[in-house]
C-alpha cells in the first residue's frame, strides 16, 4: 500500500502487515511529522510490489578504492639517483684530471709521487717499477777483443709498465765514462710478473775500462 505525508506529501510503499490489524502510528523520513496511519480494510489482501531497480554497480570511495599502479619508482628515489649518478661521475673526471696533470702535481707537491707509483703512473724516473741484471762477458771474436752483455729487465711491480731504453757504460778505475751507447731492449709493454732479456756488445773495449754500468736511460736519450 501507498502511504502518504500529510505533512509534506512525501509517499512511501508499506507492507499492510507491517500495520497490523489496528493501525499504528508512523513518522515521516524526510520531514519528521508523525501520525496515526490505519490498516488497510482488506489488509489479507496480496500487494504486488513493485520490480526491484536493477542492480547497480557497487562504487568504492577513495579511501576504500584499490588502484594496481605501475612500479615506477618515486620521485625521490630517481632524484637520488642522479644525485649519485653525477657525483660519480665528477669524480670520474676529477680522477683523470689528476691523472693527466700529474707531472705538474708532482711539481708542486713532491710527496705525491708515492700515491701516483701506487697506481702506476709514478714518478717519472726511467725503469720505476722494473728490475735489472747484467751479466758482462769478455771475449774475442775474428782476433777482435769484445765485450759482450746479456740482461734480464722483469717488471716487479703489479701494474703493466714500458721499457725504457738502456745505457751502457764503460769506465775505469776512477770511474771516469770511456764509451758509452744506449740500447732498446723492446717495445711492447711489459706485464706484471713478466721479463725480457737482451743482448749487447762493442768489439775493441777501451784498455782502461775496467767496469761497466748498465742504466735506465731518460726519454730523451
Amino acid at each position: 500500500m501507498i502511504v502518504t505525508c500529510n505533512s509534506c506529501s512525501k509517499r512511501y510503499l508499506v507492507d499492510p502487515r507491517a500495520l497490523g490489524a489496528l493501525g499504528r502510528r508512523v513518522r515521516c523520513a524526510s520531514c519528521g511529522h508523525t501520525w496515526f496511519e490505519a490498516a488497510p480494510e482488506q489488509s489479507s489482501a496480496p500487494i504486488e510490489l513493485p520490480p526491484l531497480p536493477e542492480a547497480m554497480p557497487i562504487i568504492r570511495t577513495s579511501s576504500q578504492r584499490r588502484v594496481q599502479l605501475p612500479a615506477v619508482p618515486p620521485a625521490r628515489s630517481r632524484g637520488r639517483f642522479i644525485g649519485w649518478a653525477a657525483v660519480t661521475i665528477m669524480i670520474a673526471v676529477a680522477a683523470w684530471g689528476l691523472v693527466a696533470a700529474r707531472a705538474s702535481v708532482m711539481s708542486l707537491w713532491p710527496p705525491s709521487s708515492r700515491l701516483y707509483a701506487m697506481i702506476g703512473y709514478g714518478p717519472t724516473e726511467p725503469g720505476f717499477g722494473l728490475a735489472l741484471k747484467v751479466v758482462p762477458a769478455r771475449g774475442v771474436e775474428d782476433g777482435v777483443p769484445t765485450l759482450t752483455i746479456d740482461g734480464e729487465v722483469a717488471n716487479v711491480s703489479t701494474v703493466t709498465r714500458d721499457v725504457p731504453k738502456l745505457r751502457v757504460a764503460l769506465r775505469d778505475v776512477d770511474n771516469k765514462v770511456l764509451k758509452s751507447w744506449t740500447v732498446i731492449v723492446t717495445d711492447q709493454r711489459l706485464l706484471p710478473g713478466a721479463s725480457v732479456t737482451f743482448h749487447t756488445g762493442v768489439a775493441q773495449p777501451p784498455d782502461a775500462a775496467t767496469g761497466v754500468v748498465v742504466s735506465f736511460a731518460d726519454s730523451d736519450n
